[in-house]
């Protein structure tokens, strides 16, 4: 063992567990500025057929989801996302006919925030800071959704911590709505893939449905060259998607039972393959 592992590790058992939060907060932000993701890069993301692809699959998934698991309409739901970056997936709700004043967005990072304030709606409700020390009462939304965010929190308690949050905050029907790696990343030591053996540790009580989505990137990137067919034909191959999109549904207490997992070979099929709602 490396002595800069081992003096890390003896420091880290003299700090306190809100000292750790705290410094995982701050590797957190130091993680991300070591990143060139900035307003113009999002912008031209779009331009690339790879990346307009992964986009629209990712939409399809998440508005059958809306579709076949919540019972109101999409004007009525509350939606909280954390991490939410520049703000691209609440303008996504947006479109979907949500409305901007049932909407909020959290984002740990000052400089994103600045441009969510700018794209968003004014009545969206803007919570800056750590998701994880954020006053907000118990089942208050319909769905909270986190894109890539656990994936660059390193430090296990931090997740936990912050996953227990996230299911506090949902109304019993509603969801966590989740996207992030399912495969580490081997040119970015700054992320952890999470399997879906962890997801369902995190949130031990939902009804989990899964789906593997998002075609490896120098693959897509090759595909998309050949047309949106070739493309949707590699993404077919689930050893080949890098991401996890699950939808964790809090099961109202009347109707609770043993949480389960809907098979990932049942919902990475089609869209009959999801369960309706009762």
């Amino acid at each position: 063992m490396s002595t800069e592992i081992l003096e890390t590790q003896l420091d880290n058992t003299s700090l306190k567990p809100q000292d750790l939060l705290n410094r995982e907060v701050e590797e957190i932000r130091a993680r991300y500025a070591r990143r060139h993701d900035g307003p113009p890069h999002v912008a031209r993301a779009i331009l690339a057929p790879e990346k307009l692809l992964r986009f629209q699959e990712r939409e399809r998934v998440i508005l059958r989801l809306l579709r076949t698991r919540m019972r109101k309409p999409l004007w009525e739901l509350k939606v909280l996302e954390i991490g939410c970056g520049y703000g691209g997936n609440l303008l996504q709700f947006l479109r979907w006919g949500c409305c901007p004043w049932n909407l909020v967005a959290n984002e740990l990072l000052e400089d994103r925030l600045a441009v969510t304030r700018e794209l968003l709606p004014g009545t969206v409700s803007i919570l800056p800071g750590d998701a994880s020390s954020l006053a907000i009462p118990p089942e208050t939304f319909d769905i909270v959704l986190q894109s890539t965010v656990f994936s660059s929190i390193l430090d296990p308690e931090f997740r936990k911590r912050l996953a227990q949050k996230m299911w506090d905050w949902v109304v019993p029907g509603g969801a966590v709505l989740w996207y992030d790696l399912r495969f580490n990343n081997p040119l970015n030591p700054d992320v952890r893939a999470i399997s879906l053996r962890e997801i369902r540790e995190l949130f031990p009580a939902a009804r989990i449905i899964s789906r593997s989505i998002t075609l490896a990137p120098p693959i897509a990137r090759i595909a998309a060259r050949f047309g949106a067919g070739i493309y949707m034909l590699l993404a077919s191959l689930p050893p080949l998607r890098t991401h996890w999109l699950c939808w964790l549904e809090k099961v109202p207490t009347s109707n609770c039972a043993a949480p389960t997992i809907v098979p990932r070979k049942t919902v990475a099929m089609n869209e009959t393959a999801l369960p309706k709602a009762s």
